[in-house]
């Protein structure tokens, strides 16, 4: 199994694909971060400091479309024939790519935590910032860096079950920004679960009074989700023609 992530590692990162969302993922967040921390003239408050600083979070939005692209990739390509003769039990094959995605989205979440933190740290500093202590900060960082490897995942599983990769990203996106704060306004409860809920959670950017799932909860709900993704498209490959 080592050996089949590390080839599925190989193909993603020699794909312009990769490196692009990740560039594009560290452009927007510094955007923001470092836009923010320019514009405000004081950060009174060690909550708004942990809020802008979760802002790299957003990686996870690029990642998990990463994911997708990956996961249906193959299938657009026609190159998963040549996977699965190598290959030829699927559910491994399945299993290899969203692991080897799960790392490549972690990869991107820890390069785009560490510049941020690099470049918007002195600065609000030298502003007299209320910094959070040094034990938060990680959790932030680190937090949103799991985050974002957890998304590529279950991108990788929604891209491999539907396998049109326009498909499967206008249901990622519809999921976030319609699908998410419609379940939150209309049941009470559920906005915990949802995907924007658990990526709050997970970053660290929830307040106290929010009703945000534990870190480690949100973890384990998060990595559920991807594991049925994966499990579901791992038994559709194994019932399909390819």
């Amino acid at each position: 199994m080592t050996r089949l992530v590390g080839a599925e590692l190989l193909k993603l990162r020699t794909t312009r694909t990769f490196w692009g969302l990740a560039l594009a993922a560290l452009a927007l967040v510094l955007l923001i971060v470092l836009l923010n921390v320019a514009i405000e003239d004081s950060f009174g408050a060690e909550h708004d400091v942990r809020s802008l600083l979760a802002t790299t979070a957003l990686t996870g939005l690029l990642t998990l479309v990463l994911g997708v692209v990956v996961g249906a990739g193959e299938y657009r390509h026609g190159t998963i024939a040549w996977t699965l003769l190598v290959t030829p039990n699927r559910l491994r094959a399945v299993s290899a790519q969203v692991l080897a995605c799960a790392v490549g989205g972690f990869a991107i979440g820890i390069g785009v935590a560490a510049i941020t933190a690099l470049l918007a740290l002195p600065w609000l500093a030298a502003k007299d910032a209320a910094m959070p202590g040094s034990g938060e900060l990680v959790r932030v960082f680190a937090g949103s860096a799991l985050y974002a490897g957890l998304a590529a995942a279950l991108g990788a599983g929604l891209g491999a079950l539907l396998r049109n990769q326009v498909a499967a990203v206008v249901i990622v996106l519809v999921q976030i920004f319609v699908v998410d704060p419609t379940l939150a306004a209309l049941v009470d409860g559920s906005a915990q679960f949802t995907l924007t809920g658990l990526g709050v959670a997970m970053s660290g950017g929830a307040d106290s009074s929010s009703d945000a799932l534990p870190f480690g909860v949100a973890v384990l709900v998060w990595a559920l989700y991807a594991t049925l993704l994966g499990a579901l498209a791992a038994i559709s490959t194994a019932r399909r023609d390819i």
